[in-house]
């Protein structure tokens, strides 16, 4: 019967690993072994030196019954500290952090509680967290590879809140490189207590945020947007003084709810609406409102006049319906006499009754993709969603937890075909065809961030259907200009183009009074040309790697955005156009890449992590609930239910500690009254957050 096989020993498998550099003449001089709290060996690390000094140090690990060279793959947190397990034993003592296991073993052999990470290169590879809240002392070496260590470290235990002091490697006439075994080789009565120590002060007076800054965006191309919206635009800019992309951004919705009942874009078999949806981020006080009322103004004059015209066409409804009612009972009494003989033959001869005029809203603002159905389903087949508060829409009913998946998945079949189906048990089954939504979303970042960051509108694709901008803000840099632009040339001509093309009877299909049968618009040769140039650049752009790799779903879409512009920028500048020429494709296709841009821009801002909205929400609720102490057992029991679980507040904890938001309070701390063992200081809220 063969014996059980048996594991090989460490000392035997960095022999048999590093024969080669034992044949150079280096020597085994120790054996570090990295252990778990509890013990556990996780790996070795074996220590060669060379007659002539020079030393050689790698990682072995056991794999089955064989060492094998490499650490084994770290943990999300870093690797282990050395001497793991004494650490956890003396929770009490200052801790000494050094440069290479020999220096800590020796500190160890002298009573001291000493610990590292390894080599000078390893600071940002290891898990400091057992350290959090002690009193530490580091000793680099005494060159520079080991003062930068020194500096990482402290930097980093600071972080963790500790009290950090640090030992002047460089007052204690060492050699080049001199560390611990080499002090004490010189001093071998000295007394640690006399080193020359000195206290690290914070290293940052504030917090560092939880979510990096939004990088600049590039200017807006104004000049790709023709002849009319450009001056426009430059008008809105100069007067209001908002930010380009706004007046932009205001003005191709304003334009595409205009046109987009009117064509569609013809290619290769496909029909491609010009309806635009654009999501644009602003603070308070960026006059996104102000914009949105000038752009606006052509079509909120046409909804009045079409209220003004439902009026009269309900009063003729009316007479027409009662009219009805009574040729309908003149019908059946006739045929009741007749014992119900030529009922379906007067029916037949009487007709349906007469269809109510359709409900005269063009514009909605605080709207559910309910409401919106029933909207198109009654009312003109061509409607625009424009929301200057977008939390209106974002928090309202139709983006609740159950709502949204519904709700944006319905928007999405208006834009890619203006096609609805709906099937409720009280209203029956409805299919809608023909119809067409614009929708231009003014909103603040809060409400922005919340929206790019759930997981539904972004996997749905809602949206990746929209034109991105969060442009740099103007506040604060603007003066009063004496100016009214009610009589501005470009917006009057803006204005009347606008008003010209909304009151354009529909384009319908044959019998139908809402079903929108939009005209053609095809692209010349060159334009095709120039169109799938564009196509191809973007697409190998999502490629690994790539400059849209990150935001693949905005940029499969950033061709048919070019086209759905470029249509509308050809009817604004000629109403009876049938085709779209090269320089249209050419202009709206860099007007597209901007809005694309911005989604490469905003993709790592707005995108975050559960840990870090778990930790924003967990440091939102001690601000908002004024603690200062937060203890682990009453976040659990009472803080944001998404922190409420162990796993989940370990994670937010670690983010705000890292972030200098909360410090650990080593040994606990007393909170309501009760000693607690896990605590943290956390960093007040500043003035205006």
């Amino acid at each position: 019967m063969n014996a059980h096989p048996q594991a090989e020993a460490p000392e035997a498998g960095a022999r048999r690993l590093f024969a080669g550099k034992i044949r150079e003449g280096f020597a085994p001089v120790a054996l570090h072994r990295y252990c778990q709290e509890d013990g556990t060996v996780s790996f070795y690390r074996p220590r060669l030196k060379h007659p002539d000094g020079r030393k050689y140090v790698r990682a072995i690990r056991l794999d089955g019954l064989c060492f094998v060279m490499g650490e084994p793959p770290k943990p999300p947190g870093g690797g282990p500290l050395y001497r793991r397990p004494e650490l956890a034993a003396n929770l009490d003592a200052t801790v000494w952090v050094v440069e290479g296991e020999g220096c800590a073993d020796l500190l160890a052999k002298l009573g001291k509680v000493a610990t590292t990470s390894g080599s000078a290169t390893s600071a940002d590879a290891a898990d400091w967290k057992p350290l959090r809240g002690r009193d530490v002392i580091v000793w680099p070496d005494n060159d520079k590879p080991g003062r930068d260590y020194g500096d990482k470290v402290a930097a980093t235990l600071l972080a963790q809140g500790c009290t950090v002091r640090i030992v002047e490697a460089d007052s204690l006439a060492l050699p080049e490189g001199g560390d611990v075994v080499d002090w004490l080789a010189a001093n071998p009565d000295g007394d640690l207590d006399t080193l020359p120590i000195r206290k690290i002060r914070e290293m940052r007076s504030t917090p560092e945020p939880l979510r990096r800054p939004t990088p600049p965006s590039k200017p807006y191309p104004l000049a790709e947007l023709g002849s009319i919206l450009e001056p426009a635009a430059a008008s809105l800019s100069r007067v209001i003084q908002a930010p380009d992309a706004i007046c932009a951004a205001s003005l191709l919705a304003a334009s595409s709810l205009a046109t987009q009942a009117l064509a569609d874009v013809h290619i290769d078999g496909r029909e491609i609406p010009l309806s635009l949806w654009m999501l644009t981020v602003a603070e308070s006080g960026e006059r996104k409102t102000a914009v949105d009322m000038e752009a606006m103004r052509a079509a909120r004059q046409h909804e009045k006049r079409l209220v003004k015209a439902y009026e009269a066409d309900l009063r003729f409804h009316a007479s027409k319906a009662t009219e009805y009612e009574a040729r309908l009972a003149d019908a059946k009494k006739a045929a009741h006499k007749r014992q119900g003989r030529g009922l379906a033959e007067a029916l037949d001869a009487l007709g349906s009754a007469p269809s109510p005029p359709l409900l005269p809203r063009l514009l909605v603002s605080d709207f559910t993709g309910e409401g919106l159905n029933k909207l198109l389903a009654v009312g003109h087949p061509g409607v625009g969603a424009f929301a200057d508060e977008g939390g209106l829409v974002f928090g309202g009913h139709g983006m609740t937890h159950e709502t949204t998946t519904r709700t944006v998945a319905m928007f999405s079949k208006l834009w890619d075909g203006g096609t609805l189906d709906r099937v409720r048990a009280l209203d029956g089954a409805t299919k809608l065809y023909g119809r067409r939504l614009a929708m231009h979303l003014l909103a603040q970042p809060v409400i922005a961030e919340r929206a790019l960051s759930d997981p539904v509108l972004a996997g749905q694709g809602f949206l990746a259907r929209c034109l991105l901008s969060w442009p740099e803000p103007t506040a604060g840099r603007r003066s009063y200009r004496a100016e009214c632009l009610r009589d501005d040339p470009a917006l009057l001509r803006l204005h009347e183009r606008l008003a010209e093309l909304h009151a354009t009877p529909y384009p319908l299909a044959e019998g139908e009074r809402q079903e929108l049968e939009p005209r053609a618009l095809r692209l010349t040769d060159a334009a095709k040309a120039a169109w799938i140039e564009l196509h191809d650049a973007v697409e190998r752009a999502m490629r690994d790697g790539g400059r849209f790799a990150c935001v693949k779903p905005w940029a499969s879409k950033a061709a048919e955005q070019a086209l759905r512009i470029a249509g509308v920028l050809t009817l604004l500048e000629n109403p009876a156009a049938t085709t779209i020429d090269a320089a249209t494709v050419q202009r709206a296709g860099d007007i597209a890449l901007w809005h694309l841009g911005e989604a490469v821009r905003l993709a790592g801002t707005a995108t975050l992590s559960e840990e870090v909205l778990d930790a924003e929400a967990l440091l939102k609720w001690c601000h908002d609930t004024g603690r200062d102490l937060l203890a682990s057992s009453e976040a659990l029991r009472l803080g944001p239910n998404r922190i409420r679980e162990l796993d989940s507040f370990n994670q937010a904890v670690d983010v705000l500690v890292g972030a200098g938001w909360a410090t650990p309070i080593h040994g606990g701390a007393e909170v309501a009254g009760c000693h607690r063992k896990r605590v943290w200081r956390i960093t007040p809220a500043a003035d205006g957050d």
